[in-house]
């Protein structure tokens, strides 16, 4: 079996890593064999194995750390993507802006109160996490990109937060 994925050109060094060191290990971990070119190929018997290693490229392709990108080997975790191409290309800036917050402050409370890992890179919003977790934080993004305030967003966090540990 074969799937293909496309990758920014950018990430693609990335998802190859020093040495082909990050290839391999995605190859190790899922039981494929990737080429990437003008598009990257994942080969292998297993179809859940190669859409694990779809999933972990495309989270490569989508701005994340080949390491939190492994994180999708193990079927607990999932990735959302979510697209800014609604907003008008002037106004895509000020959402990512807006998302990441001053010094980072709001992708790190995010990610700090459901566990999860995002990345804002080009016009996408990307999400690794639990399924519940992955949920939540996709909900507090949608609130950023409605126009919520942070403080609201920040309150639905901490209550959700409290809600599963509880």
């Amino acid at each position: 079996m074969m799937e293909f994925v496309k990758i920014p050109e950018e990430r693609k060094a990335i998802a190859i890593g020093k040495n082909a060191a990050v290839k391999k290990q995605i190859e190790s971990l899922t039981e494929t064999e990737i080429t990437i070119g003008d598009d990257v190929k994942i080969e292998g018997d297993d179809p859940v194995k190669i859409l694990d290693a779809k999933n972990i490229i495309t989270a490569i392709g989508r701005g994340f750390a080949p390491e939190k990108a492994m994180k999708l080997s193990d079927n607990d975790n999932i990735l959302e993507i979510i697209s800014l191409k609604g907003f008008t290309p002037k106004k895509r800036p000020t959402q990512k802006g807006r998302l990441i917050g001053t010094k980072g402050k709001t992708r790190k409370l995010i990610e700090e109160f459901t566990g999860c890992d995002i990345s804002v890179y080009g016009d996408t919003v990307s999400i690794i996490g639990g399924w519940e977790s992955s949920n939540v934080a996709k909900q507090a993004i949608e609130q950023i990109l409605e126009g919520r305030s942070h403080q609201s967003v920040y309150k639905f966090l901490e209550k959700n937060h409290t809600n599963n540990s509880s």
